[in-house]
């Protein structure tokens, strides 16, 4: 009698379609404002390295997936944290308490169906959330994360997706965070989902979601592409505040009541050359303050957020309006070099407000799975009391920064 061959259920496809990929990522963002303070320097520097393992399924249904994440502290200033790629913890906004950080940020189970001609697949456990309805994933030298539920249900070119989240890790902490307010009181879940028409010409999404009797939000996104070379979007975003959000104190709201941002942009494609613009526009009132549009749903949490006008500084105050750019060129196919910018104006006690900034950049691609990132450039904003302007003798002093950021990443799989 034979013995039973040891490596059989190495071929289960729960293990031959397995894969793991190691990542080395150096991260440094620097910025120099003086919008309340005659200046401040917020500047943090991370060495991260992240291994993804994603398994195949087993009986074509169930699978599993984790990604550990490890970052080094290599440089920060007081006012490192507003980076969001090094860990707190300690005294607020000192370089002291910038430490770096381990954690398992994706652990989930992983299932998907075929019922008919769709396709089902969702996830429960902590995971990555990609413009899912009204929340998304932000990354730095690591992704935000979420636990609960995702799902999504596919049928040829019509597509079903929802999520149901209670936890957060943030993009550069370890700790397990519940979603709070602006008032720091918890919220108990976000629940969201969309319902998404794609062909190869148009693109249209509403979505619809709540962070637990603090905001609803719902947004329409829709793209058109008549050719190759063009393309067309728009965004519509409408923000309402429930009782948790209407209770607090005037100090933490963003708005009063509802906040509404109308984005559209056009993209041309050329042989070695693009350009995006961008013009956006936001209502989002409050009493006797400038009002903001939040892009986010909680503290602790993303919002689905693709208008260009999130592109910068903060450029979704009440009453105004925005113009952006995105232009690149390819110097070589491994090296392209461009610019990006935006400059905005709102009204505020017969003073035009205006604000903008403009950077230009690099990507280098020199071998496959390396990149190499640069980005840098001069803006200008004002003295403000959260987004209200200070006045001096009924004007507005006008205020100076400088941003910059460089990244390294080196990929590769191991299997």
């Amino acid at each position: 009698m034979s013995a039973p061959d040891s490596s059989c259920c190495f071929t289960s496809p729960f293990f031959s379609q397995s894969s793991m990929t190691l990542l080395f990522k150096n991260y440094w963002k620097y910025l120099k404002e003086e919008n309340a303070n005659p200046k401040r320097v917020h500047n943090a520097w991370g060495q991260g390295v992240a291994l993804d393992y994603q398994s195949g399924y087993l009986a074509d249904i169930i699978g599993v997936d984790a990604d550990y994440y490890g970052v080094a502290k290599l440089g920060a200033s007081d006012y490192f944290n507003s980076r969001g790629v090094l860990y707190s913890h300690g005294a607020a906004n000192q370089k002291s308490s910038a430490h770096g950080y381990t954690k398992f940020g994706q652990r989930n189970i992983k299932l998907k169906l075929h019922p008919a001609d769709a396709t089902v697949n969702a996830r429960w456990g902590w995971q990555k959330i990609k413009k899912t309805g009204v929340i998304t994933s932000s990354t730095r030298l690591s992704p935000t994360t979420y636990l609960g539920w995702t799902g999504a249900m596919q049928y040829n070119a019509l597509t079903l997706r929802g999520a149901y989240v209670e936890r957060s890790m943030a993009r550069n902490s370890p700790d397990t965070m519940r979603f709070q307010t602006n008032a720091g009181n918890y919220i108990n879940h976000i629940a969201t989902g969309d319902v998404q028409w794609k062909n190869e010409t148009l693109n249209i999404l509403y979505g619809y979601g709540e962070s637990h009797q603090y905001l609803r939000r719902q947004l329409v996104l829709a793209q058109w592409t008549p050719s190759e070379r063009l393309s067309f979007g728009s965004q519509i975003y409408r923000t309402h505040a429930l009782d948790a959000y209407s209770s607090m104190p005037a100090s933490k709201r963003d708005f009063d009541n509802n906040a509404w941002h109308v984005a559209a942009d056009a993209t041309w494609k050329g042989e070695r050359w693009s350009s995006k613009w961008g013009v956006a526009y936001t209502e989002a009132r409050k009493k006797d303050e400038v009002g903001f549009f939040p892009r986010h749903m909680s503290k602790q949490s993303f919002g689905n957020f693709i208008s260009m006008a999130y592109a910068g500084d903060d450029y979704m105050r009440d009453g105004e309006l925005v113009l952006s750019n995105l232009s690149d060129y390819a110097l070589t196919p491994d090296l392209s070099v461009g610019l990006t910018g935006n400059i905005a104006q709102f009204s505020y006690r017969k003073n035009h407000v205006r604000t903008g900034e403009i950077s230009a950049f690099t990507r280098w691609m020199p071998v496959r799975d390396l990149t190499l990132w640069a980005i840098a450039g001069p803006g200008w904003s004002y003295k403000a009391q959260g987004k209200t302007p200070v006045l001096h003798n009924g004007r507005y002093d006008r205020t100076h920064t400088l941003s910059s950021e460089i990244i390294v990443e080196y990929k590769f799989k191991i299997f």
